[in-house]
């Protein structure tokens, strides 16, 4: 046997996640499989596996054992003898309880591929420069700390990628090193973290960037770029450019007509605020796919009908009725996606296209008879012997937030017929309060009430709310109301704490933990910057109140009480005793 597939995954009802894989009850079972397998094992899959809490000896005999996979188990340290193995060339371990980067690691001479958690007040070593067979690094940071400064004399790594997954400060610089890298072909710098917005210095990323020859592919996402954009204008041998959730002054896309060899390109997120993509497509010849999404242009650029290359066309949620005809000069296009935009029909032409396998059209404006018509012409095509995949549900849906989005002239409109537009349109989709005109409704009681509106249909809205358009005391009652979900662990994410005082900031924490339904629900208040603030007497305080009203909560409880454990097991007790 060549692989040894343990990984497993939770149960989530709430995310409709069904339990998958293979749950080991104990270390032993997870020895005992491993023992079979030892002498031909090349690959061995444990994700996810909770009862893995330190890697076994029996590792030490798996002399073939190319790949392992420890990530999200609960293992403390790497033991030296693992970085030893013989045919060792990708571990992923990403561990929220290991305490430290592994030091044997620099010992994984054949080590070609890693993929780490670096957690709270890790540092990473200087000497992992040793690993120099190493060509994909994937880094996910959980503390800001400053990347090695020789790191790019990698000299064969050829896929960088660095998450930022903690919360304050900015994003770490691309060390110096790395300029003129030979094998550097791919790099993405990403954050999961939209809410507080991390600033990237891009002109200092891009000039180092410039400089690596092999460079083809950059991916960037969740950051504040401001101007910087600009610098794009250097990678002009790139071939692959993604830009999502940025922060920018100005449109991005009057950034990139340089960049002629670009063969993708994805531009995604309302955070770009584009209202309009510029004629620039001449440029770029060897387009094959193209991917907008999220920003409300009303129009295409004819420029993107002469993309002769181009196999892959999405564009999604924006505010565009009319696709033109040319559509049909597309010979090779096979992937053709326009969903949520405000499209009543299709060009004859679009059916012509000879490689087309893919037509998604959902959330149009499409009336009943058009759609027949369509799905006739897409079975005429399939009784011809092509394959062709129709997506077409959900027309007229969500055409409130459609409307509100084609609002001209807002200024003029009386502020009651706004706020009843904005109404509407949050009743059918409470995200829709990121594209409110904030200088409107600015500080009024008609932007508190679509607050309030929104979170009470979706806490997830709470990201959107901007606290600076409210009256103080007024995003307390929103962070109040966004407490009473089902869902309100994860409102520790999404809430500004600054614009909280201590009593309602606990008050919030204290009615999240009467409606949670989650074991995981004290993990976001685990963090010593909540204790620094409110002290372990006030952290009591909301556990009791959670614990109290959800029992399995308290085995994520720091330290948890005997008084509390008590009551807990009495009532699991109880329970028992009466099923």
């Amino acid at each position: 046997m060549n692989e040894l597939d343990l990984h497993w995954v939770d149960d989530d009802p709430d995310l409709f996640i069904e339990p998958e894989g293979i749950y080991c009850k104990d270390l032993n079972e997870i020895i005992k499989r491993i023992a079979e397998v030892k002498n031909t094992v090349t690959k061995i899959n444990l994700d996810n596996q909770h009862s893995l809490t330190e890697i076994p000896s029996i590792l030490k005999e798996c002399i073939h054992l190319e790949e392992l996979n420890i990530s999200h188990t609960k293992i403390r340290e790497i033991p030296d003898f693992l970085f030893t193995l013989p045919a060792l060339r990708s571990l992923t371990c990403c561990c929220n309880r290991l305490i430290s980067f592994p030091k044997g690691i620099i010992n994984a001479k054949n080590l070609e591929f890693l993929h780490i958690r670096v957690n709270k007040n890790w540092l990473i070593p200087e000497d992992i420069t040793s690993l120099q067979k190493l060509k994909v690094f994937i880094i996910d940071l959980y503390t800001n700390l400053a990347l090695p400064k020789k790191l790019g004399t990698l000299s064969n790594l050829e896929d960088l990628s660095i998450n930022t997954k903690y919360e304050e400060n900015n994003v770490p610089l691309l060390p110096d090193s790395f300029n003129n890298h030979p094998t550097l072909k791919k790099i993405s710098i990403h954050d999961p973290i939209l809410k507080n917005r991390k600033i990237m210095n891009l002109e200092h990323t891009i000039k180092i960037l410039s400089s690596c020859k092999k460079l083809e592919s950059l991916k960037l996402c969740g950051y504040t770029v401001n101007k910087e954009h600009k610098n794009l204008s250097q990678l002009t041998n790139t071939k692959e450019l993604e830009l999502r959730h940025l922060i920018t002054e100005g449109n991005i896309l009057n950034s990139i007509t340089s960049l002629r060899n670009l063969e993708k390109l994805c531009i995604l997120g309302s955070d770009l605020k584009i209202t309009e993509i510029p004629d620039i497509f001449g440029n770029f010849s060897n387009l094959r796919l193209f991917s907008f999404a999220g920003n409300f242009i009303t129009e295409l650029p004819k420029s993107i009908y002469s993309l002769q290359k181009l196999i892959s066309l999405e564009i999604g949620s924006t505010g565009i009725s009319i696709i033109d005809s040319n559509i049909g000069n597309l010979k090779n296009l096979e992937s053709i996606h326009l969903y949520d935009n405000m499209l009543e029909k299709l060009p004859d032409t679009i059916f012509s296209l000879p490689n087309m396998t893919v037509l998604n059209i959902e959330e149009n404006l499409i009336k009943q008879k058009d759609a027949i018509e369509i799905k006739n012409k897409i079975n005429e095509l399939r009784s011809s012997g092509r394959k062709i995949d129709l997506m077409d549900e959900r027309q007229g849906h969500r055409q409130m937030v459609k409307k509100l989005r084609t609002l001209k002239n807002i200024e003029a409109i009386d502020p009651f017929v706004y706020y009843k537009y904005c109404l509407d349109a949050i009743n059918e989709n409470p995200f829709t309060l990121k594209y409110i005109n904030n200088e409107k409704l600015n500080g009024s009681k008609y932007y508190t009430e679509l607050c309030i509106l929104a979170v009470r249909k979706n806490c997830f809205a709470l990201e959107n709310v901007d606290p600076k358009m409210l009256v103080k005391s007024h995003y307390f009652r929103v962070c109040l109301e966004a407490a009473k979900s089902r869902e309100s662990r994860h409102i520790f994410k999404l809430i500004n704490e600054s614009f909280l005082t201590n009593d309602e900031y606990i008050l919030v924490c204290i009615e999240a933990a009467l409606h949670n339904k989650s074991d995981d629900f004290l993990v976001s208040l685990n963090k010593s910057t909540f204790f620094n603030r409110f002290g372990r007497t006030i952290y009591e305080r909301i556990c009791w109140a959670a614990v109290l009203h959800y029992p399995p909560v308290i085995k994520n409880m720091i330290d948890p009480t005997e008084e509390l454990y008590t009551i807990v097991k009495n009532r699991i007790n109880k329970k028992a005793a009466n099923p």
